[in-house]
């Protein structure tokens, strides 16, 4: 899958100087940010073994971790590892560190391969003895899982997509994302909310109301928990699955799934994919000119950042910020602390509202961060007490634990939408992205249906 040269160019940047710093990065050298790194997998686990591995020496806090910075789903991966360091500077900078002590962040590259994750996570807790972990991107969530709770350790969950963690192990995992009754659908639940509501947001240009949905799925956990969740929500609500296929990530051609959806027909069209093949699925759409009224294409919500920047492997702006509909962790009428922050952080840095990856990198450092500094403590027991008595307030929003480690708090994903002054002069800046679900937190009205592709 294509990674983002763009954050590779800043990765490799930012591990380099780290590395400048001191001989072992990854054992306790501090840079200037506050952060450290493993570079290389192999070269950073040999290097761990050659040393002592104390935790907390000094004033330093060390948040130890996975991301999958090469290999299959890269372009997420750095993205949620970009998200965390720069919770890393927000905790450090605007929250005095944990009880004033600062924060780095310890990470190994996972290459998105669960054969490796076991012993990475072995050995960041038993050699280079970190206070506290977050997760792999999404689903190797599952490899790290049993590592962790044999330790008797609490994993913060980065983009966790799904539940089976958490109905193994329960409470080993804080799953940011996840509710026990939605589980792997509950960030599909504003959008199916939504397509099922047209009377509450429906306007004179509104297309009628959908009947029909296909959607376009990936053969993963995460997938089939959306299969099942959106399925049940549509049957209740009067919506009729028409269509649905599993997907690998990597699909390289989606020529007969497009054509079978043009005999089809269907009033909406779910592609519940990467954001690389979420790219690939809609520049197909546009080559064989072919279009529902209601597109809801993951990937612009999953990165809304690259989505309409070339670039970094999205699309045009003209065609990405055509009327689709995702969902969207950023809201911009959230008045918590670290929204605000964050929204300026990528402002400056990307001239982008934050995608999703990125809040979700955030969130699980930032949660681990505020957990910790409640509890005072790094203990399992402890952290458990704090998260399942106190609801935090986060970035993209609110997190409570429940008895299973997911998350009870009243909580949205969101339904997102470019709406552009003037598509022939749409840019690479996320000024225009709207909230339009839940009408509470709505920036706009929805601007529907989808326009084809002249």
């Amino acid at each position: 899958m294509k990674n983002n040269s763009a954050m590779k160019k800043f990765l490799g940047v930012s591990m380099t100087a780290i590395l400048a710093a001191g001989t072992i990065a990854g054992c306790g050298s501090s840079s200037k940010s506050g952060t450290s790194a493993a570079s290389d997998t192999s070269a950073a686990v040999e290097s761990a073994e050659g040393e002592s591995g104390a935790a907390s020496s000094g004033d330093t806090i060390k948040i130890g971790g996975t991301f999958t910075l090469t290999g299959d789903l890269a372009h997420s991966g750095t993205l949620a590892y970009e998200g965390a360091e720069a919770a890393v500077k927000y905790v450090n900078e605007e929250l005095g560190g944990i009880n004033g002590k600062n924060v780095e962040l310890v990470y190994y590259d996972d290459e998105f391969d669960s054969g490796k994750i076991p012993s990475l996570y072995e050995k960041l807790i038993s050699v280079d003895k970190v206070d506290l972990l977050v997760s792999p991107y999404t689903s190797a969530l599952l490899d790290a899982a049993p590592t962790v709770d044999q330790y008797g350790k609490l994993m913060f969950s980065v983009a966790a997509d799904s539940y089976e963690a958490n109905n193994t192990y329960g409470q080993t995992v804080a799953n940011i994302q996840m509710d026990d009754e939605w589980q792997g659908g509950l960030l599909w639940n504003d959008v199916a909310e939504f397509l099922c509501s047209y009377d509450d947001w429906a306007t004179s240009d509104s297309p009628e109301k959908p009947k029909t949905v296909a959607i376009v799925n990936l053969e993963t956990t995460y997938g089939h928990e959306v299969s099942t969740a959106l399925n049940k929500y549509f049957s209740e609500n009067g919506l009729d699955v028409v269509y649905e296929e599993f997907f690998d990530p990597g699909n390289a051609d989606w020529t007969a799934t497009i054509s079978k959806l043009k005999q089809l027909d269907p009033d909406v069209v779910i592609n519940t994919q990467y954001f690389d093949d979420g790219v690939k699925f809609t520049q197909q759409c546009k080559s064989m000119d072919y279009s529902a009224d209601y597109m809801v294409i993951e990937a612009q919500g999953w990165d809304a950042m690259d989505w309409c920047n070339p670039d970094q492997g999205g699309l045009t702006p003209s065609d990405a910020k055509k009327n689709f509909l995702s969902y969207s962790v950023y809201k911009p009428t959230r008045d918590a602390e670290s929204t605000k922050w964050l929204a300026d952080y990528c402002k400056e840095k990307y001239n982008s509202v934050p995608g999703n990856d990125l809040i979700c990198g955030f969130m699980a450092v930032e949660l681990a961060c505020k957990a910790a500094a409640k509890a005072n403590s790094f203990e399992k027991d402890d952290l458990i007490k704090v998260l399942t008595e106190n609801t935090f307030d986060l970035a993209g929003y609110d997190y409570k634990m429940n008895e299973t480690g997911g998350n009870c708090a009243d909580f949205s994903w969101g339904v997102g939408q470019y709406q552009p002054a003037d598509l022939s002069k749409a840019d690479t800046s996320g000024d225009d992205w709207q909230i339009l679900w839940p009408k509470d937190l709505a920036t706009s009205t929805p601007n529907l249906p989808f326009q084809g592709w002249d």
